[in-house]
């Protein structure tokens, strides 16, 4: 008989990112050959299919009905998952190094068998330190106050976890931000892997991110290259990178697109929160 999945490996996208798909996929298979859980691409109407990966796609977004927001989709995307956990990943995290494959299924393992964990990253990104150390030495506690202890990076978490922090009106700035202020005040337990003594790498290693406000990240044409990959970059142009002060007001911008929500939840985030 053959066991049931540990978790299901879920890419976040939208249609408009159809042309991550192809190297997205080619780099999953070259650098993670074990990888034989089920795969769910989080379409909103295309399909798409790939010679070397069983994946199927979600095609979320109703026909007629207006367009679902970036929270509204991940959360129909979770619904077909058939597992207790998922590996999310997004269209534009190009790995581009060997997975850590007896890592990240150790991470599995751990949450199967500690459900009071509910969230193990499987990242150098995201999340900001200091980690405190956890009980195992190979893991390190997100603490509860931390900078985006709700981060979109690569990591395992708990369907129903996941799910209970988003909210459907969001965009995906929104959901780092207010869904962190809302971690901050629940008492849950958020791990990370801690990168290996020797080469100091994570898990699961990719440029952060491949794709910046709708074009490409500077480091992605010698990652493709030395890939074999080719891809038309002109279609997106190029990254540049901009002053700290610019980055923060086009962020406030993003999360400013409903101000009334806005302030809710800045008001939520004023009252009394538990610490550790």
């Amino acid at each position: 008989m053959t066991a049931a999945p540990a978790f299901t490996v879920l890419v976040n996208s939208s249609d408009g990112f159809e042309d991550c798909w192809a190297p997205f996929f080619t780099l999953y298979c070259r650098y993670w050959p074990q990888a034989r859980e089920p795969v769910l691409l989080n379409t909103e109407r295309k399909d798409y299919r790939h010679e070397n990966v069983a994946l199927q796609c979600t095609r979320v977004q109703p026909e007629g009905q207006p367009r679902l927001t970036w929270s509204a989709c991940l959360l129909a995307a979770l619904d077909q998952v058939q597992t207790p956990l998922v590996l999310y990943f997004q269209e534009d995290y190009f790995i581009d190094c060997p997975v850590q494959d007896k890592q990240v299924r150790a991470a599995a393992a751990y949450m199967h068998a500690h459900p009071e964990v509910k969230h193990i990253a499987l990242t150098d990104i995201g999340s900001e330190g200091p980690h405190p150390d956890h009980s195992e030495p190979w893991l390190q506690e997100i603490r509860q106050q931390a900078r985006y202890r709700m981060s979109t990076q690569a990591a395992l978490w708990r369907v129903d976890t996941l799910k209970s922090y988003l909210v459907p009106q969001e965009n995906g700035w929104m959901f780092e931000i207010f869904g962190t202020w809302r971690a901050q005040r629940r008492r849950e337990i958020f791990l990370r892997v801690r990168n290996r003594a020797v080469d100091r790498q994570p898990p699961i290693h990719y440029l952060h991110t491949g794709i910046v406000k709708g074009q490409w990240l500077p480091g992605m044409e010698d990652v493709f290259r030395r890939n074999g990959i080719q891809i038309d970059f002109a279609r997106r142009g190029w990254y540049v990178h901009k002053p700290a002060w610019r980055r923060q007001v086009e962020t406030a911008r993003r999360l400013m697109s409903d101000p009334g929500y806005a302030l809710r939840q800045f008001s939520a985030k004023l009252m009394p929160t538990w610490r550790p």
